[in-house]
């Protein structure tokens, strides 16, 4: 009996990481990292991590590239090696598969809302908070999309 009531927290605290994970990358511009993150085989840089998880960076990185990477219809590695050089930004990449980057806006818009109206929903987080979060939305998913991202890209 005990042991069925740790296996369903563990689902929900897991399902609340994620949550938070997604809405909180779009809202403090960790997702600008999910394609400049080290390669597998480097070391990651201690001073990079500035205080926050790097296990919820992973997470947010992840459910970035996830809905980024089902939008467009490509595979992780193509969007990749599109973005490695930093010769081009999501949106050009985007423009460049015939398709409208607002598409992609939207799709990462309409993600971290539904997840954010989730939290408020379960009580996780308060309105007054999701209202914050999603105000920052536009601009922190802009700045992602015109990002020009380095050498190490990584999705």
């Amino acid at each position: 009996m005990q042991q069925e009531k740790d296996r369903i927290m563990d689902s929900k605290i897991k399902k609340l990481v994620a949550g938070v994970a997604l809405a909180g990358a779009l809202t403090v511009g960790t997702a600008g990292v999910a394609f400049a993150a080290d390669g597998p085989g480097t070391a990651p840089d201690p001073s990079a991590q500035t205080g926050r998880h790097p296990g919820l960076r992973m997470k947010v990185r992840k459910a970035v590239v996830k809905v980024v990477t089902e939008t467009l219809g490509v595979s992780r590695q193509d969007l990749r090696t599109a973005l490695q050089g930093g010769q081009q930004t999501l949106a050009q990449y985007t423009t460049s598969l015939g398709k409208d980057p607002q598409t992609v806006v939207d799709a990462l818009t309409n993600a971290a809302t539904t997840k954010v109206d989730e939290l408020v929903a379960d009580g996780t987080i308060t309105q007054e908070r999701a209202d914050t979060v999603k105000g920052n939305l536009p601009g922190r998913i802009d700045k992602l999309m015109n990002r020009q991202f380095g050498e190490r890209a990584s999705a």
